[in-house]
């Protein structure tokens, strides 16, 4: 059987956030305290970033994260989980190298009083972006992204 892979859920920002990588991806060391990066071990493929932006005590969270998203286009509805997607992509120069980055803004709310925005970004070579495994990796991330799941914490633990 082909295009099945074992995943492995992590659970970032103690606790507020969980979502879904490839079982064979390491987390890395990402020089800033407020974001955690992913990649596969053989570092090929991309360097997957993940950051979370939190707002609580919001009065709708619902309503907040609706006009966040409002200025994008294309944005989706993740049915099982209610998260607003919206998916973009650039190019950049970046230390003299040529990258490709994609991004995944993903907006969720635990109520009754909590916003979320998660920003996933995958990093290439820009000469890498057309590649397969390069295509298979964001076809995966599409699908593991926007089914990420916030949680309302209390010291370590989601409630």
């Amino acid at each position: 059987m082909t295009g099945i892979r074992r995943l492995d859920e992590v659970s970032i920002f103690n606790g507020k956030l969980s979502f879904l990588i490839p079982h064979e991806w390491i987390e890395a060391e990402s020089g800033d305290s407020e974001a955690y990066l992913y990649q596969a071990p053989d570092g090929h493929s991309g360097w997957l970033r993940v950051s979370l932006i939190t707002t609580k005590g919001v009065p709708d969270p619902g309503e907040r994260i609706m006009k966040l998203f409002s200025d994008f286009e294309n944005v989706t509805r993740d049915e099982i989980t209610g998260n607003l997607t919206h998916r973009s992509e650039k190019d950049t120069v970046e230390d003299g190298d040529r990258l490709h980055i994609y991004y995944w803004f993903v907006g969720g709310v635990v109520l009754p009083d909590i916003a979320y925005e998660a920003v996933f970004s995958y990093t290439v070579l820009a000469d890498n972006a057309t590649e397969t495994t390069t295509k298979s990796e964001i076809q995966v991330l599409d699908q593991l992204v926007s089914k990420a799941r916030f949680h309302a914490v209390d010291g370590n633990r989601p409630s």
